[in-house]
């Protein structure tokens, strides 16, 4: 096809251009080809294209055209056909024509000859010292062409008068070259073209020429109806080298679905996929290409209306847009493209969300999508950002897994981001070892700092306690009392957690099981004392010379209810955690004991013998409302939640000279089971949350007379119970109590 066919054919397809939604600002404009030699009476063609910010060609945009010598050379444009216009040599001479964009522009030098006559160089006054040629490298594929151009300069660089050159191949099988300077690529190879003026100075460029596939810069194009968007042909090999777009033939698999210019402008027509067909250079490649529904907005995350955006130092931040139709469903295949300000201060990944801050500084991020004012920018700002952990001390279970989450944080220590690039380490890896990501394995009972830190300095460490899931009093024969915990399935390895002073009965833990609560009577009476989950940093909370037990956490960690006989008979009282403002919620002259709040922290359930027997109460956190939930002939103690609406406790019953204690559990619409089996004579007993397991004391004869033991029976299942043996028959385990 000779070119005033192919320039036609380029007419025809741009004046079918749809109209674009949305103006697009013009950033560049190019005017090919940039050196013309005529003789008088002679016409070429001249091809404008203006691009956008993004690269994108704008196919309405609409030309001036201006020669600066129109008695030399007139310059005539088609209003109907953007972008090209024809020259006509009417002079000899040499003048400039002009293609205007508002403020953007691109020039071409034209020289006229009389007709008949070859056309020399373009005229101009000064001498030159140094040639030089550009592109400077050159990289082609087989039968594909680029024109060069030389540039006079003195010493300095400063550019000045050219005088006549001629041109040669010193690789003519590789790449040959024209008098004009137009280079074609051969056979695969490294060439090179040498360029020679008039006063002899020599100008050399290597002429790179491969056999390499070209591709797309993307893998699909998604485009909306009546919107377009522009392809470019890359050689990948070639690190991303655009070829020409006019050198090659462009089709549609379907243009019902979307219409392709010569110049590779892709426009939507109507939903549904097709694919765009490029074929030069001896070879063909496919794009892949889908119409979706028009994209009514952008749903942005995080929200734009925020303020900007702290990224830390080193770290990365999530940022998302989905592309939503007018009825809010997604258009997931819709393009959406980023692109960061200044790609020094922070990196973004399309792949994952990702933008990463690479040095202290601001910079935006920017994401557009096909359709009119689909566009959004966030203001970035990279800080030297701390690092914070989710929880700062945690109780694992040795056969517990947990990954311990870190975050960036702002000026201000709010976190921003999880953390990324972050190293990881364990103060004490016999007890909890740590992996990259957080991950974290107990290893044997006791204490260790987990510790997470940034290149930059920044750290936060985690205080970790291994227990084991059930927590009893051990009880020597020598009086002492300690408390020790131990894993139902191993009951043999028990742990010492205190070593104090006097005896530690009633444990409890808080409810996050980093804390306990528990009384003792090292200074003679038993007081209340709270401690981390491995006993360290014991504060006891009073030291009244009344007596204090059954103390129990508020879910929330701030208050403590226990029972205290410091009006003479014991009475449910509550306190701050730190042992502050005590007040009596039960009165009476009958004893109330034993509170346990419910797991929403809105109801003490207690014991209490006000109606003869020993029924179970329940009152509000503030003591009102109290009322009898048993209301039994029998007596029941011990209670202890199961959720917040069923209770677990001890029921006394005789029968003739027999008499037994069993555990029963009651829901709220007093639906009764029995937990324990029968004949035992059950003293304590302790439920695990999942009410699966329950550990019991239970007195029995033994070879000395009364003893008491403690049993693990298991709920669910064929599990056959089995006996938790002290390391001595005269010692004894109390008071279990299971880790939250």
């Amino acid at each position: 096809m000779d070119r005033s066919r192919i320039l036609f054919s380029l007419a025809v397809v741009l004046a079918a251009q749809p109209p674009m939604l949305r103006a697009q600002q013009v950033a560049e404009v190019q005017l090919a080809p940039g050196t013309v030699r005529l003789a008088v009476g002679e016409r070429r063609e001249l091809l404008a294209t203006a691009y956008d910010a993004r690269g994108d060609n704008i196919a309405t945009a609409r030309f001036v055209w201006v020669s600066s010598n129109p008695a030399v050379v007139v310059v005539e444009a088609d209003p109907s056909v953007p972008g090209i216009a024809a020259v006509v040599g009417v002079a000899e001479g040499i003048a400039t024509i002009e293609a205007k964009v508002g403020n953007r522009s691109a020039s071409a030098a034209i020289q006229v000859s009389a007709a008949g006559v070859a056309p020399g160089p373009i005229a101009a006054a000064g001498a030159a010292t140094v040639l030089q040629i550009e592109p400077g490298s050159v990289f082609l594929l087989p039968t594909e062409d680029v024109d060069l151009r030389v540039r006079f300069l003195t010493d300095d660089g400063s550019p000045t008068a050219p005088s006549e050159v001629n041109w040669r191949s010193l690789t003519p099988d590789i790449a040959t070259v024209s008098p004009q300077g137009s280079v074609v690529g051969l056979t695969p190879g490294q060439g090179v073209v040498e360029v020679v003026s008039a006063s002899g100075l020599i100008a050399r460029v290597t002429v790179q020429v491969a056999q390499t596939p070209f591709g797309f810069d993307r893998e699909i194009l998604g485009v909306s109806p009546q919107l377009s968007d522009t392809v470019r042909v890359v050689v990948p090999e070639q690190n991303d080298r655009r070829l020409e777009p006019r050198r090659l033939t462009w089709r549609s698999t379907d243009v019902t679905v979307a219409r392709v210019s010569p110049i590779g402008v892709v426009t939507g027509v109507g939903a549904g996929q097709a694919e765009l067909v490029v074929s030069g250079y001896g070879q063909q490649s496919r794009l892949p290409v889908t119409v979706h529904r028009p994209v009514e907005f952008l749903d942005l995350l995080p929200q734009r209306d925020r303020g900007p955006v702290a990224v830390p130092l080193g770290g990365s931040i999530g940022f998302s847009a989905t592309a939503r139709a007018a009825d809010e469903t997604p258009v997931p295949e819709a393009p959406v493209t980023w692109l960061v300000r200044d790609t020094a201060v922070a990196s973004f990944d399309p792949a994952t969300g990702k933008l990463t801050g690479k040095v202290l500084g601001r910079t935006e991020l920017t994401v557009r999508a096909p359709g009119e004012g689909l566009e959004g920018t966030w203001q970035i700002n990279v800080i030297e950002g701390g690092l914070a952990l989710e929880a700062g001390r945690l109780t694992l279970g040795r056969a517990e897994r947990r990954r311990l989450v870190a975050s960036f944080t702002d000026q201000d220590g709010t976190p921003v981001s999880e953390a990324t690039g972050v190293t990881w380490t364990s103060t004490d890896p016999l007890v909890v070892e740590v992996d990259a990501d957080g991950n974290l394995d107990p290893v044997g009972y006791g204490t260790a700092g987990v510790v997470v830190s940034t290149p930059w300095g920044s750290s936060d460490t985690a205080t970790v306690y291994v227990l084991g899931q059930i927590l009893v009093t051990y009880a020597r024969a020598d009086g002492s009392a300690d408390l020790y915990s131990f894993d139902p399935g191993q009951p043999e390895l028990l742990h010492q957690v205190t070593d104090q002073p006097g005896a530690e009965y009633d444990a409890r833990f808080s409810s996050d099981g980093t804390r306990l609560v528990y009384v003792s009577d090292r200074r003679g009476n038993f007081d209340i004392l709270i401690a981390d989950a491995d006993g360290s940093n014991p504060v006891q909370l009073n030291t009244t010379v009344s007596v204090e037990r059954s103390p129990c956490w508020t879910p929330d960690g701030e208050r403590i209810v226990y029972e205290s006989d410091a009006g003479g008979v014991p009475q449910i009282w509550i306190m701050n955690a730190d042992g502050s403002q005590p007040r009596q919620l039960t009165h009476g002259d009958e004893p109330n004991r034993q509170p346990v709040i419910s797991p929403n922290g809105q109801t003490i359930a207690f014991t209490s013998v006000r109606d003869g027997e020993s029924d179970l109460y329940l009152m509000n956190l503030d003591g009102s409302n109290q009322r009898n939930f048993t209301s039994s002939d029998q007596d029941e103690t011990n209670p202890a939640w199961i959720g917040d609406s069923s209770l677990v406790y001890v029921v006394s019953e005789r029968r003739g000279r027999v008499s037994s204690q069993r555990v029963e559990r009651m829901n709220f619409t007093r639906e009764v089971s029995r937990l324990s089996p029968e004949g035992l004579m059950v003293e304590d007993y302790a439920v695990a949350p999942a009410a699966d397991i329950l550990a019991v004391v239970v007195v029995a004869e033994g070879p000395s007379g009364r003893e008491n033991r403690l049993y693990i029976l298991p709920l669910t299942g064929d599990a056959v119970p089995s006996q938790v043996h002290p390391e001595s028959a005269a010692d004894r385990l109390l008071s279990p109590v299971f880790r939250p």
